[in-house]
């Protein structure tokens, strides 16, 4: 029988490529991996990785075998979470995929709320860029997922849930900090930190900004950076003033780090999806996070649509008092 653990571990070898980074993200050691590797091609008898001193590259037999053991992996995991479900609790392992500043804010709130009503499930927050997020979603290793951005892909559905709006940010010792307001043209005198191109803060304020004839390659960038963590810092040095969005900029303005000023004629928002794949079947856990939200944000269908329990388990859940649900369609 195959030993779902070394499933695991390949799994996530496949995704890195690397040993060391594979340890790392199961906190296992190296030789641990490395065996489970090893063990795994015995017992099916095919090599699943090529190795060349100490890189590893995927080859074509593990490529081949990759969707399968993903596929093993998430029945493995649904049929415990529905033999848990049988019996009344919601137990699990919740995985959000998240690929938004204001979404990793706004989940580790969410999540924590969540989990005060079902303890028993597990939460996770991978963090990535949008083309990962939506990748993960795909194949099925992350449950739902928080993006700025509606990417089309088959089975890919995206239901609005938070708004943000993008702001100006300045050090406090800035003569702006003791202003009420800046009109949009004065940014044309200032240095900026900037997001890269493809964030989705960079998009909105391009967006934003071109409403008021404010071109933003005019602006003078002295820096890029990766995150909104980092124009904050940035920001709070005095190397210059950065845009980020307002849930990002609360804990620094409450601290006094930076001020928040306001551009005239201008409030510049941006909405948050939450997305699922309407192609997986979702878990208990998945299902008990949904109803969790359409409580707080009314605006979600009540329910994803199918596949769900009662397709799997429809006497059981009548029997046993499953959470019930209402069936409309978004």
């Amino acid at each position: 029988m195959l030993n779902p653990d070394s499933l695991q571990v390949f799994v996530v070898a496949a995704e890195t490529e690397n040993f060391s980074l594979t340890a790392q993200r199961l906190h296992m050691s190296q030789p641990a991996v490395s065996q489970h590797i090893s063990a795994l091609e015995k017992r099916l008898g095919v090599l699943l990785f090529e190795r060349r001193g100490r890189r590893i590259k995927l080859s074509a037999t593990g490529k081949t075998l990759l969707p399968l053991v993903q596929d093993l992996l998430r029945a493995h995991k649904r049929v415990e979470e529905v033999a848990l479900a049988l019996s009344g609790e919601v137990v699990g392992h919740l995985v959000i995929g998240c690929s938004t500043t204001s979404g990793k804010y706004v989940l580790p709130w969410l999540l924590a709320r969540y989990r005060e009503r079902h303890p028993l499930v597990r939460g996770t927050i991978r963090v990535g860029l949008r083309p990962q997020v939506i990748d993960w979603l795909l194949s099925g290793e992350v449950d739902l997922g928080i993006t700025s951005e509606r990417v089309q892909r088959s089975g890919l559905h995206y239901c609005r849930f938070f708004e943000d709006e993008i702001v100006l940010v300045v050090p406090t010792g800035h003569p702006w900090a003791q202003r009420e307001s800046v009109h949009p043209l004065e940014l044309y005198e200032e240095r900026f930190i900037m997001r890269e191109p493809t964030s989705g803060t960079h998009m909105a304020l391009v967006e934003g900004l071109d409403q008021v004839g404010v071109d933003v390659d005019r602006l003078e960038t002295v820096l890029v950076v990766g995150n909104s963590e980092a124009i904050l810092l940035a920001v709070e040095e005095g190397i210059g003033l950065g845009f980020v969005p307002r849930v990002a900029a609360k804990r620094c303005t409450a601290l006094g780090r930076v001020k928040i000023v306001p551009l005239e004629g201008l409030s510049m928002t941006r909405w948050l999806y939450i997305a699922y794949n309407l192609a997986l079947p979702q878990t208990p856990a998945q299902r008990a996070f949904w109803e969790f939200m359409q409580e707080i944000h009314p605006g979600l269908p009540r329910t994803i649509p199918e596949h769900d329990l009662r397709k799997m388990v429809p006497q059981a859940r009548s029997n046993r008092g499953i959470a019930r649900e209402k069936a409309s369609e978004p």
